[in-house]
């Protein structure tokens, strides 16, 4: 892993620490431990943050761009198990199941911003606080109902469904109007995530659009109809 680009944490990133869902049930004196061990990391577009089989040393806030976690299949071919956006922690699952290594690489889909919690500083404090230990169960049984539903998704639905799940989860669910959305991974790399061929996702895009659903214009995604867009895979659930 690579050491370059390592600042200082201002005090909007402490504020966005303070938020996580990691870290809200320290009291003052243990969060003050974990800003002190943490690093700030910028990363340039395509860069590795982590690979697979590294040593795990952190686990990571990622506050503005985008993270894709990927795995190498023996055929050499790269599998995307999921795009990480701002807001979103990963690879903590892997400190609390005792895992010593990274299972998947992690690699920047554009410019973005981590933060780099120190994983044996976290785990000490985790080990003497019921209260965030209680947290972290609740927060991994959400993540596993997530994958429950993810396997679901990506075994039991067609490429329309995955696809308009995936950019529905782009927006918030009291949201029935129009909305544009950005986003945030290249089309192969979200073709990856969905387990669709990329030719099918533009395909089911070009299909989408046709219908009067979505309008396309790069990276740039308007969802012209989200209440229709929300019955389509209520109609295939």
């Amino acid at each position: 892993m690579k050491n370059k680009n390592t600042i200082e944490l201002s005090e909007t990133t402490i504020h966005a620490m303070r938020q996580c869902i990691l870290l809200q049930s320290l009291d003052a004196d243990d969060f003050s431990q974990i800003v002190q061990t943490s690093k700030l990391r910028n990363l340039d577009e395509n860069e590795t943050l982590f690979e697979q089989g590294e040593q795990l040393s952190a686990i990571y806030l990622l506050l503005s761009g985008g993270i894709k976690l990927q795995r190498l299949a023996p055929n050499g071919e790269e599998k995307v198990f999921e795009i990480i956006r701002p807001g979103q922690t990963f690879a903590e699952a892997v400190l609390f199941s005792g895992g010593s290594r990274y299972p998947v690489s992690s690699i920047s889909l554009a410019p973005s911003v981590v933060v780099s919690i120190h994983a044996k500083t976290y785990l000490e404090l985790l080990n003497t606080s019921n209260e965030l230990s209680m947290n972290l169960l609740a927060k991994l049984s959400q993540r596993l109902h997530w994958m429950i539903n993810e396997v679901d998704r990506l075994t039991l639905h067609n490429a329309t469904f995955r696809l308009v799940d995936y950019l529905l989860s782009h927006i918030s669910n009291d949201n029935n109007e129009s909305a544009g959305i950005t986003l945030t991974a290249p089309k192969q790399v979200i073709a990856s995530r969905l387990s669709i061929k990329p030719e099918t996702l533009s395909r089911t895009f070009k299909d989408l659009s046709k219908r009067g659903l979505i309008l396309l214009n790069g990276s740039e995604i308007e969802l012209l109809d989200v209440e229709k867009l929300r019955e389509l895979i209520s109609l295939e659930s």
